[in-house]
């Protein structure tokens, strides 16, 4: 079975397993006569069975492919040699990030590469966003402490940008034009990522060998949890994401997606053909492209480059969330750029897989407050008071339940099974560790479920009415989360859970109350669930294969401490290298924006006469925002005779 075939075969298992819902759907609401709030029930189940059945297709279908039963894709990677000419950048966007962290992950990243043979090729370009100038000034300081100790010069570049249009999606294509005739490929880093150079070398070597290739996505693992929630999440992705994945794989082939990291781009076809428009629409639908890695695969694939999935490659890594609110921050991003995928859903030129994966994104957000309107018009239309609870429909709503269970849970099983089968266990901790890992993964997902519900559903409804999210960086550090943070952040979900116990009570008494409980249960104790799963985790639980064969790149990167980058933490001493030192006070000017005349006359001299630690922080933070008063300071200082100057200044310019 060969290109399309595959994905027709792979949608016609998705309708049978889909089909069997709907038949069971039917039979449940069982009407001669249907009304108006029987068809509002099956349209419901109709979207909820597909969003099941197209993940459980995945599990399913990836299993064979794994055992042999299903043939895989035969992926052509004729690795070409690297040639001295080519240039790959690896681009990393950041916005107001932790810079020891994020310039260790970076530096471990190319250091790593440089041991290659083709280590040459490779330049790094980190792109700031940054809006905060004391993170600024140590992003600078860590970018000129790199380049100058280790003699990088030509090879690492910095650059904050003045107009911060577009976020990352414009930063990148900032750095596309004013970079990209220099080199062939860029590799887009997130904040907390980090690759082997191994792994780099090899996504170069296939680009090389597969001339009609745009874009090739690894397939990051998540790394780095300390916390329960954490834990199980990154646990979750490296015991069912392979299975998964071959699945992905088998269907799209090179229809794939983007996910915004972790992935070599053919700068050229990307330039020319994923400009982003501005929407024309109101609310969330207007403005710019927020999620815009999916758009940008389907504008290249639209163009007829392909774009595949390196499911094979290791070495691509990642960090996620510590905690269930900064997990919500960051679904809340995503939901309003996946809403407006509706946008792009029929836009003329995008292929069917790609409307495929558009359509799954939204779904993923839609599906929550569908599956609320389910529970809520169910007490009303399903006749819960006059039947004292499903009367004749008892038996078709326990197949219903039966079969939304097996959809549910066994594609996880079959992932257990892959991994056993694999050989692979011993790398989660051993069989033992591995199947306690699965059980209490698969419970905490079911605690975690109707709060996320809610969480989606909030979201969706904010995107609707027009509320814009502010995308500020991920806390990447943020746990142990405070009484009063969860109790503020979950007092929603609280509410909800004892309105739907309410109204399962009044509406059809204690056959109601267990049907809802499964649900409001976790909604009214999700400040404790919260609380608790914030908590550092025991280490044995949850084990994945990078703790137990660690990755030196992935240690250095997540070290409690990164003794290269201790950059100077105080906001007096940061200004006074800004202010003295003239390549740090370049690189800083460089981003910011021009201001036209002068400083006040006396302004400058009345700051260096005294010591810098005297100024206020305001003042410090005022002036660091201010071009024209900083290029004044700089010149001043070096201008001036030291009986006009504090002797600190005098000592500061001294050392330089």
């Amino acid at each position: 079975m060969r290109g399309k075939g595959r994905t027709l075969f792979f949608f016609f298992l998705t309708l049978l397993w889909w089909g069997m819902g709907l038949a069971l759907t039917l039979y449940f609401l069982g009407s001669d006569s249907w009304e108006l709030g029987d068809l509002l029930l099956f349209g419901i189940f109709a979207i909820l069975f597909w969003g099941l059945a197209f993940g459980f297709n995945h599990a399913f279908v990836g299993f064979l492919v794994r055992l042999g039963r299903l043939k895989e894709p035969v992926q052509d990677w004729a690795e070409g040699t690297p040639d001295a000419d080519e240039r790959v950048a690896l681009v990393m966007p950041i916005f107001n990030e932790p810079v020891e962290r994020v310039f260790e992950g970076l530096k471990a990243t190319f250091d790593s590469v440089n041991r290659e043979d083709a280590g040459d090729c490779f330049d790094v370009f980190i792109l700031s966003d940054t809006d905060d100038e004391v993170i600024a000034a140590r992003e600078v300081a860590a970018f000129l402490r790199w380049r100058t100790e280790e003699g990088l010069e030509g090879r690492i570049h910095y650059r904050r940008r003045k107009q911060r249009a577009g976020r990352k999606a414009g930063n990148v294509a900032d750095f596309c034009e004013r970079w990209g005739d220099e080199y062939e490929y860029m590799v887009v880093l997130d904040a907390d990522s980090v690759m082997t150079g191994r792994a780099l070398v090899t996504l170069l070597r296939r680009m090389n060998g597969s001339p009609g290739l745009a874009l090739l996505q690894t397939v990051p693992r998540i790394v780095g949890g300390r916390t329960w929630y954490a834990r199980a999440q990154q646990f979750a992705a490296a015991a069912y994401g392979p299975t998964f994945l071959a699945a992905l794989e088998y269907w799209q082939e090179e229809g794939g997606n983007f996910w915004g990291h972790n992935a070599i781009i053919r700068i050229e076809p990307f330039r020319r053909h994923c400009a982003l428009p501005l929407l024309p629409g109101p609310g969330i639908f207007g403005g710019e492209v927020l999620s815009h890695d999916f758009v940008e695969a389907g504008l290249l694939r639209a163009a007829g480059w392909e774009v595949r999935l390196a499911r094979d490659l290791v070495g691509s890594y990642e960090e996620g969330p510590q905690s269930i609110i900064e997990a919500a921050k960051r679904d809340r991003r995503w939901c309003e750029g996946n809403l407006q995928h509706v946008l792009f859903l029929f836009a003329k030129g995008f292929r069917s897989r790609t409307r495929v994966h558009l359509s799954t994104g939204i779904l993923g957000y839609i599906s929550s407050p569908l599956w609320l309107l389910l529970i809520i018009a169910s007490f009303f239309l399903l006749g819960w008071r006059a039947n004292g609870g499903f009367g004749e429909q008892t038996l078709p709503g326990i197949l219903l339940l039966l079969w939304t269970a097996f959809m549910l849970f066994v594609p996880k099983l079959l992932c257990f099974l892959d991994r056993i089968l694999e050989g692979r266990a011993k790398r989660f901790g051993g069989i033992g560790l591995f199947a306690n890992g699965v059980v209490a993964e698969t419970l905490m997902g079911f605690l975690l479920a109707p709060i996320n519900m809610w969480f989606h559903t909030q979201f969706v409804i904010a995107n609707l009415i027009g509320k814009k999210v502010r995308w500020n960086a991920q806390n990447r550090n943020a746990d142990k989360t405070e009484w009063s943070v969860a109790w503020s952040v979950h007092r929603n979900h609280v509410v909800l859970g004892g309105v739907l116990l309410l109204l399962g009570w009044l509406m059809g008494g204690e056959g109601a109350l267990a049907f809802i409980c499964p649900v409001s249960g976790p909604l009214l104790l999700s400040p404790v669930i919260s609380r608790l799963t914030s908590h550092a985790a025991r280490q044995r639980l949850f084990t994945i294969p990078e703790e137990t064969a660690p990755v030196p790149e992935v240690t250095r990167a997540l070290a409690e401490e990164h003794p290269f980058f201790a950059i100077e933490t105080g906001i007096h001493e940061l200004f006074e290298r800004v202010v003295v030192e003239p390549r740090f006070n370049a690189c800083y000017l460089a981003g910011l924006p021009e201001e036209e005349g002068t400083a006040k006359e006396g302004e400058m001299k009345k700051i260096l006469q005294k010591e810098s630690g005297e100024l206020e922080e305001a003042q410090i933070l005022k002036l660091l925002a201010s071009s024209s008063r900083l290029n004044d300071l700089h010149l001043a200082v070096w201008e001036a005779a030291d009986d006009e100057l504090h002797e600190s200044w005098v000592e500061r310019r001294d050392r330089d």
